[in-house]
């Protein structure tokens, strides 16, 4: 079979193999086309995926390639790829895998999409095969009988391989989850095709079998209708969607799909695990049923047809709409020094490919062009902006006015020029509109409304505005100023969904330094390439290898938690709430239990508290549980201790008083006072509880 690469191996020995031709070489791997040596030349070849010796030196990407060989080769199916074996040569690891004459489910797609009256019902019977497969794989045991749990946490079109008999098998087990002490447990690393993820993928959950069938349902989907089910301008959006069922695609192209169909789909793709099938083979029943009741059952005959033609199509431009097609990534070394990636559509990774099934370059890499040389450092001085009347500054570079707009110098209307072009409200510019404020109540008094409810931090700590929000199920924003700074929370139905802050301290760049997870040349190098990912620095971060997709869902969820936690510390300056107030869209939202969130925190904290001290400095101030304190008492659910000293108190004491009456359950009061001050559940009159001078002493 011509594999559309030139020869670049004449009949090499690699050890017991020959190998007759390269069929792709990657960033992790070299795939050829061999035979046994000795073997007879009508022998089937065979293929062998040869690991880069480099990476036989990484312990993690070794223990990744052997479980993978290793799994392979116990499975014996005829819907999964078969493993003939694995081994050492040289320095190289490599596997030897069955030879597959025919292309991947993902070209096939690509090449010959749509495939005539019958495209529905072969959509179906490829998925069928496939569910199969997985079923199979799903209910592996180990030497002993026991249940390994396989989940394949990968499956794609590109992971689909179809042969021009009409097989379909399934393949690339190299990130699968497996329950068993024979293999070493790998965290899962998201490698591009993040489309095909289920939502507790996407969020770092624990994964299923029940996973697998979400994957198997967005393949189905897009088989039919020709398009992608989950994208988005950004890999994060991409995420974002899958975690929040948004599969409108689905529902606008309803007139390609039958019913019935598409309320077998709905059982694939529920967002909850619970709500789906439970089994791959329970998904696969349904649409046999489908195919039986309608009569249009498809032979292996009939797709080795299709295949075949798919095949000799290789050299055809394809016809299948751009929104299916997907792009080869490469390595973030490839990044800097090849200069090409596409930061716009999930890739395919050719060191996972299965061959046997011909590789090609992708027809158009119509992504972002990138040098650490030339065009991406030219940036620097790119910039001017008119910050005030006859006050312009720059040229200057693009970290540079991110630092303006954290200082509050820029403001969304404040004139941008780039490259010396007309200048526009930096509003306009999408690489700065990420970085401005969510929303500015204070910009301009004709633009919003006056806000709903406003005090001072003093008085009122943010935790228990916070508190009383949540308890009336408010949607707004909850705004604080603190000197310059300034943290904006947005609230739905009461819980917290994003966390703005306009310090510089706490741009997502610097968190993931300040918590070691990349180091300040990483972020240097990550800033000059910004502009090139629209101001995303989640993608810059993905796209340079420095951080997976999901390592980046979950270090965005912590950024927005710890500037959460940062600003229930505030104790001076002002607050406002307007309620209605939207997020803007393309921000990460998340679902913050505040009466959870808030307990956690103050049970945490209360653990330094010096109760000698702090009943004896306090002892003349007064206490009185405040208007909202029998609201919030249970919705909190403090430990019963702490709940019952501050339900003991009804009326007005000192804190001299509770100590009386408390014997010498002095500790526990103390850290009642202290849970009760810091959630707002009593008011007190006195002199500053030492703990926050203490606080502010340390900030100092």
């Amino acid at each position: 079979m011509n594999t559309g690469f030139s020869n670049e191996t004449a009949q090499a020995p690699f050890g017991p193999y020959e190998l007759i031709s390269k069929l792709a070489h990657g960033g992790m791997a070299e795939i050829f086309l061999g035979r046994q040596i000795g073997s007879s030349p009508d022998e089937k070849p065979i293929v062998i995926k040869r690991i880069l010796p480099e990476l036989c030196r990484d312990r993690w990407f070794l223990a990744m390639f052997i479980n993978e060989a290793q799994l392979a080769a116990q499975m014996n199916h005829p819907n999964v790829v078969k493993i003939h074996g694995f081994g050492e040569m040289d320095g190289q690891a490599y596997m030897v895998m069955e030879y597959v004459e025919g292309l991947d489910c993902w070209r096939f797609s690509r090449r010959l999409f749509p495939w005539g009256e019958d495209h529905e019902a072969i959509a179906i019977r490829i998925i069928i095969e496939c569910l199969t497969g997985l079923e199979y794989v799903h209910r592996l045991k180990d030497v002993n009988g026991i249940p390994m749990a396989v989940v394949h946490r990968d499956f794609s079109p590109s992971n689909i391989y179809l042969s021009v008999d009409g097989n379909v098998k399934i393949g690339d087990f190299g990130i699968a989850q497996i329950d068993s002490d024979r293999y070493r447990p790998i965290k899962f690393i998201a490698k591009g095709k993040f489309g095909y993820m289920a939502p507790e993928q996407v969020e770092g959950s624990k994964v299923d079998r029940r996973s697998d069938v979400y994957s198997a349902g967005v393949v189905l989907s897009e088989l039919l209708i020709g398009r992608k089910l989950f994208s988005g301008n950004s890999r994060l959006s991409v995420m974002l969607n899958i975690r929040d069922g948004r599969t409108e695609v689905l529902d606008n192209n309803a007139e390609r799909i039958s019913g019935g169909v598409m309320e077998i789909l709905r059982g694939a793709l529920a967002k909850k695990p619970s709500d789906r099938y439970q089994s791959a083979v329970q998904f696969a029943d349904r649409l046999s049923e489908f195919l039986v009741s309608t009569g249009r059952e498809v032979s292996p005959e009939d797709l080795g047809k299709l295949v075949r033609r798919a095949v000799d199509l290789r050299d055809q431009k394809s016809s299948t709409p751009d929104s299916m097609r997907e792009r080869t990534p490469i390595t973030a070394n490839e990044l800097v020094t090849e200069t090409i990636l596409d930061a716009r559509t999930d890739g395919l990774d050719l060191t996972n490919r299965f061959a046997g099934l011909e590789v090609e370059p992708p027809e158009e890499l119509d992504g972002t062009p990138i040098t650490t040389e030339s065009e991406s450092f030219r940036s620097e001085g790119r910039y001017l902006a008119r910050i005030a009347e006859g006050l312009t500054i720059g040229p200057t570079s693009y970290a540079h006015i991110i630092e303006l707009i954290y200082s509050d110098r820029i403001g969304p209307q404040t004139e941008i020029s780039v490259d010396g072009h007309q200048f526009h409200p930096s509003n306009d510019f999408p690489e700065l509109a990420r970085h401005l404020p969510v929303y500015t109540p204070t910009c301009d008094v004709n633009d919003v409304a006056t806000p709903d409810r406003r005090g001072f931090l003093e008085m009122e700590v943010p935790t228990e505005v916070l508190l009383t929000l949540a308890a009336r199920r408010e949607s707004g924003l909850f705004v604080c100023q603190n000197g310059q700074r300034r943290k904006e929370v947005y609230l739905v139905d009461g819980n917290p969904i994003y966390v703005g802050s306009n310090d510089s301290k706490e741009l997502l760049g610097e968190f993931l330094v300040e918590k070691g997870v990349i180091d300040r040349m990483e972020l240097e190098m990550a800033l000059a390439l910004l502009p090139k990912f629209n101001g995303h620095m989640g993608d810059t971060l993905i796209a340079l290898g420095m951080l997976t997709a999901v390592g980046l869902f979950g270090h965005i969820k912590d950024q927005v938690l710890s500037r959460l936690e940062e600003l229930m510390g505030w104790r001076e300056g002002n607050y406002e709430y307007y309620r209605g107030a939207e997020c803007r869209s393309g921000v990460l939202e998340l679902s913050i239990n505040p009466f959870r969130f808030v307990k956690e925190k103050v049970l945490r904290d209360v653990q330094d508290i010096n109760a000698a001290m702090v009943l004896d400095e306090m002892g003349s101030c007064l206490v009185a549980p405040t208007p909202i304190m029998p609201e919030l008492i249970d919705r909190l659910n403090f430990p019963t201790e702490i709940a019952e000293k501050i339900r003991s108190v009804s009326d007005w004491l000192t804190v001299r008083e509770l100590a009386t009456a408390a014997g010498k359950s002095q500790i526990v009061l103390a850290r009642a006072l202290y849970v009760a001050l810091e959630t707002g559940l009593w008011a007190f009159d006195g002199r500053v509880p030492p703990w926050r001078r203490i606080k502010e002493q340390t900030s100092e």
